[in-house]
Parts: C-alpha cells; sequence; structure tokens
C-alpha cells in the first residue's frame, strides 16, 4: 500500500515514527513540521493542502493530530467512498485510532484494528454495519476482488439490512459460496424485495450483482478493423450471451495483431490486458477447432479466437463467432485463479 503520515508536533512525530516502522512492509511517505524532523525517513511539508493533495491518490493518509485539521486538509478533495483514500486520524498520545473515511471500501477500519493492535490504542470505528454486527456488501466486495453493480443497490441492501429486514443473497461463481450469508441475511427463506447476485451473468436492474473479472475473449479481426464496429460487436454478442461485460478481464489474440487499433482500444475501453501469443503458442493450444484454412495461411494457426481463450484460461463457453471479418470467442475461468 501507498500511505502517507502527517504530524504536526513532537508528541505527534514521535507517533509517526512508530508508524513508520510498524508500517515497514509499505511505501510510506511521512511529513511533519521542518523543526521536528529528527528521522532521515521524514519529510518537511510546507503546505499542509497541497501535500495532502498530492498523496489524494494514496491507498491511506493518517493524521496524527487533531481531527479538524484532518477534515480541514482533505475536505476539497473528497469525492465519494468507491474511490476516496482511507483516512485515519490518531491522537498524539496514541491512544485513539479514529476510521475518518472510507472505512469500507477504502480498507480505513481494518487499518484501524490493525494500527490500534500495533500501537496499544483504541480503534474508533463508526460505520453502521460495523458497529451492529451486519453483513457489509462492500466489504465482501472488496474481500473478494468484485464490481459492484450499482452503488444506490448496495446502499439500499445496507439499509435494509440495518431495518432488520431480510435480503436474498446467492452465488452462480464456484469458490464463493454464501449458504452460511444466506442464513443469516434471509433465515426464513423468505421472499425478499432486495437480491444480491455474485455472477459474471446479466440480471434485471433491480438486482444487485457483484461481479468477478473471470471472463475471457479471443479476438481476430481484418486489418484496420474499424474500432467502433469492435466494439459494437464484442457488446452484441455478450448481451446475446448474457454475459456482463464489466466482467471481462482479459483480450488476447495472436502476436501480429498487437498493434491493431481495434483490438487495443477494445482493451482499452474495458480497462483489461491485451495480450497476445505467437503462431507457435496457439498451435501448441489442445481442442478441437474450427479452422480456417485462409486464416492458417496468413497468420499461420487456423483459429485465433478459440485458442487465445484456451491459451489464457480452459473452459471455452462460446465457440468462434463471426461478423464482417471479425471473430469473438469466450472463456470462464475459475474464480481465485489468476492467468494461466
Amino acid at each position: 500500500m501507498n500511505i502517507t503520515v502527517f504530524s504536526f508536533t513532537k508528541n505527534g512525530e514521535d507517533i509517526n515514527i512508530r508508524l513508520m516502522d510498524i508500517l515497514k512492509n509499505n511505501n510510506i511517505s511521512s511529513y511533519t513540521m521542518p523543526k521536528y524532523i529528527s528521522d532521515s525517513r521524514m519529510k518537511a511539508f510546507t503546505d499542509l493542502k497541497e501535500t495532502v493533495k498530492e498523496h489524494f491518490s494514496d491507498d491511506a493518509i493518517i493524521f496524527v493530530g487533531a481531527t479538524g485539521i484532518a477534515i480541514r486538509s482533505i475536505a476539497p478533495y473528497v469525492k465519494d467512498k468507491f474511490s476516496d483514500p482511507a483516512v485515519l486520524v490518531i491522537d498524539e498520545l496514541g491512544r485513539y485510532v479514529i476510521s475518518l473515511l472510507s472505512g469500507h471500501v477504502g480498507g480505513a477500519n481494518e487499518l484501524a484494528e490493525y494500527i490500534g493492535g500495533a500501537l496499544g490504542a483504541t480503534p474508533i470505528i463508526t460505520t453502521a454495519t460495523d458497529i451492529n454486527g451486519e453483513f457489509a456488501v462492500d466489504v465482501f466486495a472488496k474481500k473478494h476482488s468484485l464490481i459492484i453493480s450499482s452503488r444506490k443497490l448496495a446502499k439500499d441492501v445496507s439499509a435494509a439490512l440495518l431495518d432488520k429486514k431480510a435480503v436474498d443473497i446467492d452465488s452462480d461463481i464456484d469458490g464463493i459460496n454464501v449458504e452460511d450469508i444466506q442464513k443469516k441475511l434471509n433465515p426464513l427463506n423468505e421472499d425478499c424485495e432486495l437480491r444480491v447476485r455474485i455472477t459474471d451473468r446479466v440480471y434485471d436492474d433491480d438486482v444487485l450483482t457483484l461481479i468477478p473479472k473471470d471472463i475471457y475473449l479471443g479476438v481476430g479481426c481484418k486489418k484496420n478493423t474499424n474500432s467502433q464496429k469492435m466494439w459494437d460487436f464484442v457488446n452484441e454478442v455478450l448481451k446475446e450471451e448474457g454475459i456482463d461485460i464489466r466482467a471481462v478481464k482479459a483480450v488476447g489474440s495472436i502476436d501480429i495483431k498487437k498493434d491493431e487499433n481495434a483490438i487495443k482500444e477494445l482493451a482499452d475501453k474495458l480497462l483489461v490486458p491485451f495480450n497476445t501469443f505467437s503462431k507457435d503458442e496457439l498451435n501448441e493450444v489442445e481442442g478441437e477447432f474450427n479452422e480456417s484454412d485462409f486464416v492458417k495461411q496468413t497468420v499461420g494457426v487456423g483459429n485465433v479466437c478459440e485458442r487465445s481463450v484456451l491459451i489464457q484460461c480452459n473452459n471455452l463457453i462460446l465457440k468462434k463467432t463471426a461478423k464482417d471479418g471479425m471473430t469473438l470467442a469466450i472463456g470462464r475461468g475459475l474464480y481465485g485463479i489468476s492467468d494461466s
């Protein structure tokens, strides 16, 4: 993690130095007033708000001092809990560690518990689901690297649980078992207004889906294919298959297509890697494929898209589909298993 620590007094500097040792396995930036620097790892700040601005993309910011200083320093940069860093405040005597901002998604609550244990301080947690011992959908999503389909529905689920209403939850994903959570959130197995699904499938808009990155695309296309046509083609096929486009983890193709704009821009729009493979690597992939003699004569392998899927994962769920010189195959990887 990238963590920035600020302190403002001599006592605060002592806590600051202890934090650098406690969090030494992370990338730490430590700041204090120029007159209090006594450790070579520390830096002086002159403009607190500007320095906070520089580090607001970090994973966590810790203030050793008053909460008022922290609030005024971060106020101009706060956006939402899905993008803000974890912000903690520790009093200069090290008695309390307050989770101030991004307790769940940002991990401030977890970090406060950890630092509190190391300092012998009391962690202060104020998020409602935590203090009431309720299931927190955003914490669950972060723990399992899942994308939350709707922030509004996530808030609705939390509100319902705090009001002691039943919520239906289930998982379509092997490797994520929610049977114990089901019993807790819906002990009477009743029909529920709110439903949560851990899935890479498309559900109705009133269902909160928690989406794993487990879908692999294999693509091919003619040279200089229009990028928008490729994007529309992939969207159309995924929609027909009922697959959420946010579940795509990687795009693959043959290495001679590494500079093909249509595929590069597809991966860029999806915010995923574009993996390329040599003809020899693709030819080594075992399986029954819909081979094209023309493609084999042109690039040295008879089926690019299906082989590009199976070199990334071992489960081909849609064989080659073609349109206007573009080809697409789709695979589903195992949850929790990295790219092969």
